[in-house]
């Protein structure tokens, strides 16, 4: 039969717990993410926490004035940048585990 943690060793465990977290959260902060549509024409920055940063549009879509395929191509981009901010988020979170005993 296992011993069951002490409440001071539950309190450190929280402490230790949250301090991941915070570190995790930090380092989402800082990184960044891309997300480009499937023409190449708008490049989104984001966070990793996913707060976009920039975009960024060719200058080639000015000369075919085609709004709808612009739109189209601004939330692939956001959709994309999205994506893989859960994905790093994921990365750096797995990393992260709960043991409560």
């Amino acid at each position: 039969m296992s011993q069951q943690p002490t409440r001071e060793e539950m309190i450190e465990a929280g402490r230790a717990f949250e301090q991941r977290l915070r570190r995790a959260q930090a380092s989402l902060g800082q990184a960044l993410v891309t997300g480009r549509s499937a023409d190449g024409a708008v490049v989104v920055l984001a966070s990793g926490l996913g707060q976009l940063k920039a975009v960024q549009v060719s200058p080639a879509v000015f000369d075919t004035r085609d709004v709808t395929a612009l739109q189209d191509a601004i939330a692939q981009s956001i959709r994309a940048a999205a994506a893989n901010a859960a994905d790093l988020a994921r990365q750096e979170m797995g990393a992260v585990e709960i043991n409560l005993y």
